[in-house]
């Protein structure tokens, strides 16, 4: 069959693109960048689609010429500028379905989430539930399946959850018994297929892994996956844990906000059955699903480095933010004038100029670098500045290379520590 898939790119679809192939599906693969993925899945046909933008049926229609199916899979948990919950969950899905209906494909299968069914109360939850009922409400044969925590290289809860089962004390969130029934990727994906082979309509489906776990229990099958050994756990409070998740609404580290937080509070589980019955595939263990791809340096690397890249992006900030106000209105202006002098900045109007011109333009990339604002940029700036006041005072203030407390020479470090953050700071 021929199948449009959208989100294709992301985790879901990243891995929903082999096991399709592997089945003899032809795939339509929609994605902001296409000749980026042109070159990994050269048998894919890319197209070119921004679901912040393609709310129109009209938009739609001519990308979905020949399709027998079309599976949406566009799906963010955290809103930015950029991407917002509505524009991604809500409209641009909607548009999708109508066009699917104005040309006659019947097959649409929705990827919703778990509680998206029920009565919902984040942000997140609602602006999918949207899109299920309009599609539930066109004349096609929609099967809208809504996953648990999917568990697999990749994903973001995934990520975040393998970083806190890293640490040396494992954190709980409360009491760390939240009820979860996380599935794993390929057990994803081989429902998926099956749910598109024997395509039955008007069905609405939980996909769960077969077994509950507690969050704490989830945390202590990652950390044996990544192969550390047992640590102890700390439970934190809700009342520090909420407020918490507020401020990272605003900083937006990694999934754990004040909707995510909710969702986890309220448990996230279901009935399996339905999907065994639906698919004839039943889920595995979480624990054997883990133990049949073992983890590499790699995975241990991104799991303990996780957590560490905010707080080196932080900790450059202070320093570029600290050495501007320092500069601007702590040290003495002479001083700071006689060490200009020596590197062969005077006058009334050039050293003044030198002094805080150089201290805003610290102080501003501090900023940038703490909002992680065009950190390439940002980064690029930083390094040539560094470079330039290395070899600026190399030869006006040579004596300080010699200075215990080593002002030139970290600059050595800060520089390698800057290009170490840009890495972890990717996305």
């Amino acid at each position: 069959m021929r199948i449009f898939l959208t989100g294709a790119s992301g985790f879901l679809g990243q891995h929903l693109i082999p096991v399709l192939l592997a089945a003899q599906h032809e795939i339509i693969a929609c994605t902001r960048q296409p000749a980026r993925w042109q070159a990994l899945w050269p048998q894919v046909q890319w197209v070119a689609c921004d679901y912040t933008q393609d709310h129109q049926p009209s938009v739609w229609v001519s990308r979905l010429t020949g399709v027998d199916v079309v599976i949406n899979a566009v799906g963010i948990i955290q809103e930015s500028k950029q991407q917002r919950f509505d524009d991604l969950h809500t409209h641009a899905p909607i548009a999708l379905f109508q066009a699917a209906e104005q040309l006659g494909i019947r097959r649409v299968l929705q990827i919703s989430a778990l509680g998206a069914e029920a009565e919902t109360y984040t942000a997140y939850q609602h602006s999918k539930q949207a899109a299920d009922s309009a599609l539930w409400q066109l004349d096609v044969e929609p099967i809208i399946v809504y996953p648990s925590i999917v568990v697999g290289r990749g994903g973001g809860s995934t990520t975040l959850f393998s970083a806190l089962a890293a640490l040396p004390v494992m954190p709980l969130i409360g009491d760390g018994q939240q009820r979860l029934q996380p599935i794993h990727i390929d057990d994803f994906t081989a429902s998926i297929v099956r749910l598109i082979d024997n395509w039955s309509g008007h069905q609405r489906l939980a996909l769960v892994g077969k077994e509950e776990v507690s969050f704490a229990e989830l945390l202590r099958l990652l950390r044996q996956w990544l192969q550390l050994p047992p640590a102890p756990t700390l439970a934190l409070p809700l009342a520090i844990m909420r407020p918490l998740a507020r401020v990272n609404d605003v900083l937006k580290i990694g999934a754990l906000n004040s909707d995510t937080l909710a969702m986890l509070q309220r448990g996230n589980y279901a009935d399996v059955q339905p999907l065994v019955a639906a698919t004839g595939h039943t889920p595995q263990p979480l624990a054997h699903a883990l133990a049949a791809q073992p983890t590499v340096t790699g995975d241990r690397w991104q799991a303990r480095l996780w957590l560490l890249s905010p707080l080196l992006r932080f900790c450059i900030a202070f320093v570029w933010i600290w050495t501007g106000i320092v500069s601007a209105c702590l040290y003495p202006s002479a001083d700071s004038y006689t060490l200009l002098a020596a590197t062969g900045v005077t006058g009334a109007v050039l050293a003044p100029l030198a002094l805080y011109g150089a201290a805003a333009l610290d102080f501003a990339l501090g900023l940038a670098t703490l909002f992680a604002y065009r950190l390439r940029w940002v980064v690029a700036v930083q390094c040539s500045l560094m470079l330039g006041y290395t070899v600026l005072i190399s030869f006006g203030l040579s004596e300080l290379w010699l200075h215990p407390f080593g002002p030139i020479s970290k600059n050595l470090p800060l520089l390698a520590a800057t290009l170490i953050m840009l890495v972890l700071e990717e996305r």
